[in-house]
């Protein structure tokens, strides 16, 4: 059996209000430059950061975010070195109920191309290799072989801890032609997310890497 599963987003620690962030980084900022800590003058200075290009003080504020995704994108994900992970194990955790797949959009998020669905072919595809894994098991075959057989496209959790700065240019580098269509997906939610909790601070980079384009 093949389960069609949807991407998601959500933290895991607590939502610190957008004014209370930029009060932080700006308090931080202005060590640079002997400023006075004040809660309104900092909000200015930590935005003024940005357009500046002075985005290390942002490096102090970590977020922990808990990704539903496919496999295949967990893959590119992890290759972000200023992070933390901590991904579902495909060894100590069976894949038992059926196999779960991360579905595919009507249209690229980045692109805005239409997407083709899921074809027959693939689903039929997926359902023999759940078999197959599933006989591996069964015939004691040690899971760590037995996982060789499962598709990049099986859904995974993983947990993903990382400062600001970087929750800001993963945003930018993962929305280019370059990557997969999930990995969209995967991008257009976190955007959605940091411009429902932080929108100052998200258009504020956003300018930035318009005027200064990876």
């Amino acid at each position: 059996m093949v389960n069609i599963l949807e991407q998601s987003i959500e933290a895991l620690t607590p939502i610190v209000s957008e004014a209370e962030v930029l009060n932080l980084i700006g308090s931080i900022a202005g060590n640079c430059y002997g400023s006075k800590d004040e809660e309104e003058a900092n909000k200015k200075r930590a935005i003024n950061c940005i357009s500046r290009g002075h985005h290390s003080p942002f490096e102090h504020f970590n977020i922990t975010l808990k990704c539903v995704v496919d496999r295949g994108t967990s893959h590119a994900i992890v290759r972000h070195r200023h992070c933390a992970f901590t991904q579902s194990s495909t060894i100590y955790k069976r894949e038992t109920g059926g196999l779960n797949i991360i579905g595919l959009p009507e249209i690229d998020p980045c692109s805005g191309h239409k997407v083709e669905p899921i074809s027959a072919d693939e689903l039929t595809t997926y359902q023999q290799q759940y078999i197959t894994y599933t006989k591996l098991l069964n015939k004691g075959i040690d899971p760590a072989r037995a996982r060789d057989v499962l598709p990049n496209a099986m859904a995974t959790t993983l947990i993903i801890t990382t400062n600001l700065r970087e929750w800001m240019f993963i945003r930018q580098r993962r929305n280019g032609p370059g990557d997969a269509v999930r990995m969209h997906v995967w991008d257009d939610q976190l955007e959605e997310w940091f411009c429902e909790h932080y929108p100052q601070i998200t258009m504020a980079f956003d300018t930035w890497y318009d005027k200064h384009p990876l």
